[in-house]
C-alpha cells in the first residue's frame, strides 16, 4: 500500500519518528539513520540565500509580452547566465516587464562576472549569441532591455531599437564569380542559371541561349567554373555581402592542374636567373649599386 508523504517530503511515519528524533536529549537518538533523507541530516530543506536578478524589458509589460515571445527572451536569458549554473525562473513583475531569476548566493559573483562579458565576449560562443540574441528580441519589439541586480548600477545593457542601423548597401558592377553549375533551364531569351560556389551559396545567374548551350556540358559535373560578367551585390547592416543576382558575359572552366604541374611550368618559363654567373654580386649590384 502506498505511503501518503508528509511535511518536507517524508512518509507519515517518517515524520513522526523524526519529531520523536527531535524530542529526545542530544547525544541519544539525535541522529537516527531511519530519517527520510537517510539520516544525514534532520533538517536538510533549509532555504539557503539566494539574489534574485531581473532582465527588464523596458516599455513591456506582462499583458502586452505575448507568451511565445516570453519564451524566447527566457531561453536566452538562460543561456546568458549560463545553463551549467542553478539559476531558478522566479515571477514576471509588474510594470515594465521584469523577468525574475534566483541565484544561489555563492553563484552570484560568478554569474555577475559572466553577464558583464557578454557584450565583448567571442564572436560565435555561445555568451555572445546569447546577448546577441536578447538584443535582437528587443529592437524586434521596438525596446530596450537591461539586466540588474537587487541593488546597484545595472550590469549589462541591451540598446535593442536604440541601435543605430546600418543602411543596406548595393553596389552594381562588373566582377567574377567561381562554382558548379548546378541548375540550369528556361526557354526564354534570358536563361536562368545556379552557382554553387565554395561556400556552399547557390547565386541566381543569367546566361544567353547560346551560353546555356555551351553551359549545359558542365551542368551537375564536378568541375568548377568561372563566370564573368556583372552582378549585384547587398551589404546587409551586418557587413556581410552577398549577391543578389549576376549577369554573364562569358565563363572560362576553371584549371585544375595539381600545385606540382604548376610549379614544373614556372621551372621550364625559367627565372633568369639560371644565367647568373655569381647571384650574390648581382644582387649586391642591383641593392647597392656596387
Amino acid at each position: 500500500m502506498t505511503e501518503v508523504r508528509g511535511v518536507a517530503g517524508c512518509s507519515q511515519g517518517s515524520a513522526v519518528r523524526l519529531a520523536e528524533t527531535v524530542a529526545q536529549p542530544v547525544g541519544e537518538e539525535s541522529r537516527r539513520a531511519d530519517t527520510c533523507h537517510g539520516g544525514s541530516d534532520p533538517f536538510p530543506s533549509i532555504i539557503k540565500p539566494m539574489i534574485t536578478y531581473a532582465l527588464r524589458l523596458k516599455g513591456l509589460t506582462p499583458e502586452t509580452l505575448p507568451l511565445e515571445r516570453l519564451s524566447k527572451y527566457l531561453a536566452a536569458l538562460a543561456d546568458l547566465v549560463g545553463r551549467d549554473t542553478p539559476v531558478h525562473f522566479d515571477k514576471v513583475s509588474k510594470g515594465s516587464a521584469m523577468l525574475k531569476v534566483r541565484v544561489p548566493e555563492q553563484h552570484a559573483h560568478a554569474v555577475e562576472t559572466r553577464v558583464r562579458a557578454a557584450a565583448s565576449a567571442e564572436p560565435g560562443s555561445d555568451l555572445r549569441r546569447a546577448y546577441e540574441q536578447i538584443d535582437q528580441l528587443a529592437r524586434g519589439d521596438g525596446t530596450s532591455a537591461e539586466f540588474r541586480p537587487p541593488k546597484g548600477a545595472v550590469i549589462l545593457q541591451f540598446p535593442g531599437a536604440k541601435t543605430l542601423q546600418a543602411r543596406a548597401l548595393v553596389v552594381k558592377e562588373y566582377g567574377e564569380i567561381n562554382g558548379r553549375i548546378i541548375r540550369l533551364g528556361g526557354r526564354d531569351d534570358t536563361v536562368p542559371v545556379g552557382l554553387l560556389t565554395p561556400d556552399d551559396e547557390v547565386v541566381s545567374c543569367t546566361a544567353t541561349l547560346e551560353q546555356a548551350k555551351q553551359l549545359k556540358a558542365f551542368l551537375l559535373e564536378p568541375v568548377d567554373i568561372v563566370l564573368r560578367g556583372t552582378g549585384r551585390w547587398l551589404r546587409s547592416p551586418e557587413g556581410k555581402w552577398k549577391i543578389e543576382e549576376f549577369k554573364i558575359n562569358d565563363f572560362l572552366r576553371m584549371q585544375d592542374d595539381s600545385f606540382d604541374d604548376e610549379l614544373k611550368k614556372i621551372k621550364t618559363v625559367g627565372s633568369g636567373w639560371d644565367d647568373v654567373e655569381d647571384a650574390e654580386q648581382t644582387l649586391a649590384r642591383l641593392r647597392y649599386g656596387v
